[in-house]
């Protein structure tokens, strides 16, 4: 199953392959091929069909857009270089798809001339020309917005050549601020709280970004988040506390209220804790309740869970 679709989205399975780690990029570079004008209407299954002849396929895409849409472009790595030349070369005779050397662009080129950057976290009682003065240290600057929201303050600093020469000017004196101030800690601010620091974006990218960190964070913390339910109802914060705490160091306890009963989650210091933690509590009674514990789980995965459960049952109904 390399090829299918889950709630009618194209999605790709590979086998797993130690030489397709980004460790490995370089190894690779040569056996990469960037293809164009694909038509719109083709998939990943029908773009390995197009190449399958010209050799060994260690992985291809079509890239997508975030509706899923083809771009009209992708990407396929062979086994190895003799091939993707080979390729190339077959590819020339092509009217339609057209393919090349894929040529990786350094990521530090993507935000070479953004001279606009970014900030929050700063201190509630820090004034305008405070804020100026400590962006300054990094390059003339041509305008500064500073705003208030429930925890600090967050500015847009743009920086530019007061001369209007040099192109590069704002962009490098903005990357200077980002690697000097991001996660500084700002006298006046709440302890702990750090300047975040980056260049600006668009409001559409700046929550595809969250998203991305969000979810990189709940995954991280996977193994330690325990789900709680099923617990007395007279039980608090504290309680949940007093009877998990004998496991291990505790993070946070969330405590939520459903229409079928309380519910928690509980993410200790350390997956081991909460590994004894389920291990012990699982399936114990008290007051005459008895716990259900599971591994705290990503809402996105669950989803995907809930469909592929669906489509399950749909398919033995079938057959049945």
């Amino acid at each position: 199953m390399k090829f299918f679709k889950i709630g009618g989205k194209p999605c790709r399975a590979l086998q797993f392959d130690k030489q397709l780690l980004g460790s490995n990029k370089e190894k690779l570079a040569g056996s990469n091929v960037f293809v164009r004008s694909i038509p719109k209407n083709l998939e990943h299954e029908d773009l390995q069909k197009k190449f399958a002849a010209m050799g060994k396929i260690k992985s291809l895409k079509v890239s997508l857009n975030s509706d899923h849409s083809s771009r009209g472009y992708g990407f396929i790595c062979f086994n190895d270089e003799a091939t993707a030349n080979a390729a190339i070369e077959q590819s020339s005779k092509d009217e339609d798809t057209v393919a090349m050397k894929f040529e990786p662009k350094d990521r530090r080129q993507f935000r070479k001339l953004i001279n606009n950057i970014y900030v929050k976290n700063i201190p509630m009682d820090y004034p305008e020309d405070k804020v100026k003065e400590l962006f300054k240290a990094y390059g003339e600057i041509k305008s500064l917005h500073l705003m208030k929201n429930q925890i600090g303050q967050i500015a847009f600093v743009c920086y530019d050549d007061p001369k209007g020469i040099n192109k590069e000017y704002g962009p490098e004196c903005a990357q200077k601020a980002i690697d000097q101030l991001n996660g500084k800690e700002l006298e006046g601010g709440q302890a702990g709280q750090k300047l975040y620091v980056r260049h600006a974006m668009k409001k559409s990218d700046r929550e595809i970004e969250k998203k991305k960190e969000t979810l990189k964070y709940k995954n991280s913390k996977k193994r330690c988040n325990l789900y709680v339910k099923n617990f007395p109802i007279s039980w608090d914060k504290e309680k949940l506390e007093n009877v998990f705490s004998q496991f291990g160091a505790i993070e946070n306890i969330k405590l939520e209220k459903g229409k079928n009963g309380n519910y928690a989650f509980v993410c200790y210091k350390q997956p081991d804790s909460a590994a004894v933690a389920k291990a012990n509590l699982n399936n114990a009674t008290f007051e005459g309740k008895t716990l259900i514990i599971n591994h705290y789980e990503i809402k996105e995965q669950r989803k995907i869970q809930i469909e592929d459960a669906i489509d399950k049952a749909d398919f033995e109904k079938y057959q049945a």
